[in-house]
């Protein structure tokens, strides 16, 4: 049985986001491989099975295009990524598949299908399965079964008029058993980061799931942390290098979230003299200076770090469970360790007001990380902050296409409109990287042409985006 796994067309210059929950389109120029294709890859390929994975989010290919390969590949089964913001374009797969051939099966996973599977498989005929759990174990048992979804745990089809939902699969504890990510199979000098310092890259995990559970996040999807073993992923690391990668992105959700864990992988990848540059997310409330300093001898060169807000009324909230200055501590901990760090904002949180985004975007410019992310809170379904929008009537829309973080709020709050909230992210970017001192801190920071490069490919996108349109 042949399966194809394809990553859709974009759906602008930029394209999108959709690995593992990822939403919204690209603000600058960055690719990172499809995580998720690469990891049911993986594994289909160790159970027996051949498979191909299609980048066109990354190749910028039009659906013709996909067409066209679908042609040549001709698959038994066609499974491709999702994202809220992108859903009414991605199913489009479906179609260009079932132009081909009636007889190849097609099925979408993603978080948008795992909170709306049946209404999903109702927005286009042409799909055959939602995967309503996670992917890779469903998807390798439907295969083993023939595609037929009967007696699959965690797939939504239909039979005839009506569409079925199965109970969901139970959650995978051995992630050992999905082997490694087709690194392999996937365009890998197309891939790129604003923050890596070589190429070229890609990204892997060490976990899945989140200690946290965050209101806004999709992470809960994943549920409790599951790992996989420091040997595991050792082995990957060395057979990322074997095929000529020099940098990477950790995708776990905080790298740091359990300590002796992360020590051990850094000493092992020290040990093992592991040549990749690197950057990962950590929370500002696990993140000490001898493991700052340790990943620094790892290769790590940038940290991530979730703030969210400078309002504690808002972290309390959203249930962050860290504190302002948790994170200042955390970038103060990065600079003493050699470490850029990168610090995420949202704004439009509940209890979002005025003046606590006057007063987070204050916050950003005080503690000076090197980057920052200003995002509009996004709304994904099955969420609770979907929910609580909902049961209050802040909903301006249900048109999915509208959910991206980089377009004004699909939400209007009693204190706060959709407009106000988009304004002050696109002035708080602006006070944020249009600082003279911040400038001039960039400028001397270049160490190489790369640097030089990868800047100003960035600040050309940002004045795009934020100051010449605006």
């Amino acid at each position: 049985m042949k399966i194809y796994l394809i990553e859709p067309p974009p759906t602008s210059d930029n394209g999108n986001l959709r690995t593992l929950g990822s939403m919204g389109t690209l603000k600058t120029d960055m690719a990172w491989p499809p995580l998720d294709l690469m990891i049911i890859s993986g594994l289909l390929q160790k159970n027996g099975y051949q498979t191909s994975i299609l980048d066109a989010n990354t190749l910028r290919l039009s659906f013709q295009e996909v067409r066209d390969q679908i042609q040549k590949v001709y698959p038994d089964l066609v499974v491709f990524t999702t994202s809220t913001p992108t859903i009414y374009h991605d199913l489009k797969i479906t179609d260009i598949t079932k132009e081909v051939s009636q007889d190849i099966k097609t099925a979408a996973v993603g978080t948008h299908i795992m909170a709306l599977p049946v209404e999903t498989l109702r927005e286009n005929k042409n799909l055959d399965f939602s995967i309503l759990s996670e992917s890779e174990i469903v998807l390798l048992e439907l295969v083993n079964a023939g595609l037929n979804p009967e007696h699959i745990k965690g797939v939504a089809y239909r039979q005839g008029e009506e569409i079925i939902r199965n109970q969901p699969h139970p959650l995978w504890h051995e992630l050992d058993v999905f082997g490694f990510p087709s690194h392999d199979k996937v365009p890998l000098k197309h891939y790129r980061d604003p923050m890596m310092k070589r190429s070229p890259m890609t990204i892997t995990y060490t976990e899945r799931g989140c200690i946290n559970a965050c209101i806004y996040c999709s992470s809960p999807f994943y549920s409790k942390v599951r790992q996989r073993s420091i040997t595991n992923v050792i082995e990957e690391l060395k057979w990322i290098v074997s095929l000529g990668i020099h940098e990477i992105r950790f995708f776990d959700c905080g790298l740091t979230n359990y300590i002796d864990r992360t020590e051990t992988l850094l000493d092992e990848m020290i040990k093992e003299r592991i040549d990749l540059t690197w950057a990962c997310n950590v929370r500002a409330d696990r993140f000490p200076l001898r493991i700052a300093e340790k990943m620094k001898d790892a290769g790590c060169h940038t940290v991530n770090i979730g703030a969210e807000s400078a309002d504690l009324n808002i972290l309390e909230n959203i249930r962050k469970n860290i504190t302002p200055e948790m994170v200042e501590h955390a970038v103060s901990t990065a600079r003493k360790a050699g470490l850029n760090a990168l610090v995420y904002f949202m704004l439009g949180l509940p209890g979002e007001t005025k003046t606590s985004m006057k007063n987070t975007i204050n916050f950003a410019r005080k503690i000076g990380p090197e980057f920052i992310t200003l995002g509009i809170a996004t709304p994904h379904p099955g969420t609770k902050f979907y929910e609580h929008l909902d049961k209050r009537g802040y909903l301006i829309t249900k048109d999915w296409s509208q959910y991206d973080p980089i377009k004004p709020p699909v939400y209007n709050y009693p204190v706060l409109s959709s407009a106000e909230i988009e304004t002050a992210r696109n002035n708080g970017y602006r006070s944020f990287y249009l600082r003279p001192s911040y400038i001039l801190k960039r400028f001397f920071s270049q160490r190489k042409i790369f640097d030089v490069i990868n800047n100003f490919k960035n600040f050309v996108g940002f004045m795009k985006r934020y100051v010449i349109k605006t």
